[in-house]
């Protein structure tokens, strides 16, 4: 999708020094619970550790055991790899506890604030991933990379009550502005020009609509993320496969002289169609559309679109059977 648990992890320089932060005194880690004591609101305060049955013990506790026993004296990295250790067990709301307590002791941390608010959102709790993530910007300060703004840009797509869509263009473009060409911040940005002209008339929308034609061209280069049947990549290639054909509409009787500048969607639709046969059969294209669609209309146009496609495909595979043809993928 067009949300990344990318962190400062992923910036060599950055990597380093949190990994220095291990050397972190207890007193240093005081001082942060102090200044969270002072500063955080009271919806940010840590929650209880999480706590498993013997019946039900947590799939980290060899993460846990393996540090100290005295989580004040935890660095920064400590924290961050509990954390993602439950990311890897697809537990986002343990991922969420922990980070949060996380920052209970270390209340600027980057990658612990941009992995509670990509789990936030990965739990559809939108409302509380922008909260999350706009603190996380606050104290951040100035970020190491692009993805806070991105997530919260993302994020704040689906709460328009949260965040008007200036705010959310501001984030995505700052977002590219610190690392040119990341997928999830492009496809970001073309669900943001796309709100933005359904929402706009005269010069506004054609600026959106440019907009939209520019961040297109640069999302080519993504398509070829479906091949590797990730989930979260089919949904990020669907929603954009979806708008890029709304807008096409707008675009075919040359508004504002566009015309001819953008490469037919139909393409893209039809590899969307083509991964949900080969590595995704059974998924609900409902639920699918539901969760790559930030906006109601384009859910139903997502639905009709690649339900269609999906059939076309599947009748022309069947017609090839028949043929004595072989395949491309096998059919169940």
């Amino acid at each position: 999708m067009a949300i990344t648990p990318r962190t400062i992890l992923t910036n060599p320089m950055s990597a380093g020094l949190l990994a220095a932060s291990m050397l972190a005194t207890a007193a240093v880690g005081m001082f942060a619970v102090s200044f969270c004591e002072s500063n955080c609101s009271a919806s940010y305060q840590v929650p209880q550790d999480v706590v498993f049955s013997q019946h039900n013990a947590s799939p980290c506790e060899d993460v846990r055991l393996d540090k100290i026993a005295d989580k004040t004296r935890w660095s920064e990295y400590d924290w961050f790899e509990y954390a993602k250790c439950f990311e890897r067990e697809r537990d986002s709301q343990s991922a969420i506890d922990v980070s949060t307590q996380g920052l209970n002791y270390f209340p600027r941390s980057e990658a612990l604030y941009n992995l509670k608010g990509y789990h936030l959102i990965t739990l559809h709790k939108y409302e509380d991933a922008v909260k999350t993530l706009e603190v996380g910007l606050e104290r951040v300060g100035v970020a190491s990379d692009g993805t806070l703004s991105n997530n919260l840009a993302w994020a704040g797509l689906w709460v328009p009550r949260e965040m008007d869509l200036e705010r959310a263009r501001n984030l995505y473009t700052q977002s590219l502005a610190r690392e040119p060409g990341v997928c999830e911040a492009l496809h970001t940005g073309l669900w943001v020009e796309y709100a933005i002209a359904r929402e706009s008339r005269g010069l506004e929308r054609a600026r959106a609509l440019r907009n939209f034609s520019s961040l297109q061209h640069q999302y080519e280069p993504c398509h070829d993320r479906l091949d590797d049947g990730n989930r979260e990549a089919l949904l990020e290639v669907m929603g954009a496969a979806v708008i890029i054909h709304q807008v096409d509409k707008e675009l075919s009787s040359g508004f504002q002289g566009i015309k001819g500048t953008l490469p037919m969607p139909t393409h893209l639709v039809q590899e969307v169609a083509v991964e949900l046969r080969k590595n995704h059969r059974g998924a609900s294209i409902d639920a699918l559309c539901r969760e790559a669609s930030p906006l109601a209309t384009a859910h139903h146009t997502c639905v009709e679109m690649i339900d269609a496609s999906v059939t076309t495909l599947r009748n022309q595979e069947r017609a090839g059977l028949r043929a004595g043809q072989t395949p491309a993928f096998k059919l169940r």
